[in-house]
């Protein structure tokens, strides 16, 4: 290959096609196109002057020379890891938190206050990523994803399940009256977010059924954009359930069933398993998320209850009265506390 310069990203591209065994699976992978990473994989054969793949009907099979260059791939990965983890653990005992932005801003941060009572020395830095973050690259310590981990360095759970249904604000339903079945959204103005690709397979379903008839009113790429403007009245938005234990300017259509219920995963790298710090944060991660504590991240989807129809007194029986969330973690259930308190988050 004489002087041929290489691409490290397109290294990895090529270790994540032949780890997952095909172009698509690597695409998700890597929350790229398919076209980016299939043109990546050619760019890296011409500037290598061989081919890595032989392409047949049964898939992609590594040619020889792919073989050895993946081993060396895999070598090189390994040794930037650990100068990522030697690095990490001699400059700080930080622990970096990778999630979206709706979770890190509307559940996360509201419940930091658990954490440093229970932990007052955690060390936390809250970092907001619009695609999956990469963990062995150094993108962070823990993420709260919704791909599917695939690393295999890597220590992953299930955490839970989002249930997205839609809200609107008081004002618009009194204005514009309220939508019973999925038909009645054309007469309505309906707001989008786009960027909400992940786990494509449980959005096509219902796109199949809604998205030709719902109106596209006003978009953005911000969940907090999103959020701020259902809230003022400006339409009916398609938003995860726990927003009802959070906001009460959002009243959710419980008449009309959710549009898609999506996985999401705890994944962590082997770092935060050997740090004194890590179990307590882990352990306040997943509790956050608990199912008994907060069902709307249950399998089964729980409808949230609506909030006390203006002028009814708190102690009168009233369907739908509004749902308040249970105390924090207390006692046996908390690890032990350990000295003072310290916390970053991203603005």
């Amino acid at each position: 290959m004489g002087g041929a310069k290489l691409d490290w990203d397109r290294l990895k591209v090529f270790q994540t096609v032949a780890d997952t065994g095909s172009i698509n699976a690597a695409a998700k992978a890597l929350s790229r196109s398919y076209t980016k990473v299939s043109n990546d994989l050619d760019e890296l054969e011409r500037a290598l002057g061989h081919q890595l793949f032989e392409r047949s009907h049964r898939g992609l099979e590594l040619t020889a020379v792919g073989d050895d260059i993946l081993r060396s791939a895999r070598s090189m990965a390994d040794t930037v890891q650990t100068i990522i983890e030697r690095a990490s653990e001699k400059s700080s005992d930080r622990l970096v938190i990778c999630t979206r932005e709706g979770i890190a801003t509307y559940w996360l941060a509201r419940r930091l206050p658990e954490l440093l009572a229970l932990q007052p020395e955690a060390r936390v830095f809250l970092k907001v990523l619009p695609t999956t973050p990469d963990l062995a690259d150094g993108d962070g310590d823990i993420a709260i994803q919704f791909e599917k981990p695939t690393a295999a360095n890597m220590v992953s759970r299930q955490l839970g399940w989002l249930h997205y249904i839609l809200y609107a604000a008081p004002s618009y339903l009194a204005q514009h009256g309220e939508p019973k079945v999925m038909s009645d959204l054309q007469a309505h103005q309906c707001l989008r977010l786009s960027g909400a690709e992940y786990q494509p397979e449980s959005w096509r379903q219902a796109a199949a059924a809604w998205g030709a008839i719902l109106p596209d009113t006003v978009g953005t790429d911000a969940g907090t954009v999103l959020m701020e403007a259902c809230a003022s009245g400006a339409g009916i938005a398609a938003l995860p359930s726990y927003v009802s234990q959070f906001d009460d300017r959002l009243t959710p259509l419980t008449h009309i069933k959710p549009l898609a219920t999506l996985r999401f995963w705890l994944t962590y790298t082997e770092r935060v398993r050997n740090m004194e710090a890590g179990q307590p944060v882990l352990h306040w991660i997943r509790s956050c998320f608990d199912p008994v504590r907060h069902p709307c991240f249950r399998e089964v989807y729980v409808p949230p209850q609506r909030r006390l129809p203006a002028g009814v007194a708190a102690n009168d029986t009233v369907p739908g009265a509004s749902e308040r969330e249970p105390p924090p973690l207390r006692g046996a259930e908390a690890p032990q506390r350990q000295g003072r308190r310290a916390t970053t988050a991203e603005g």
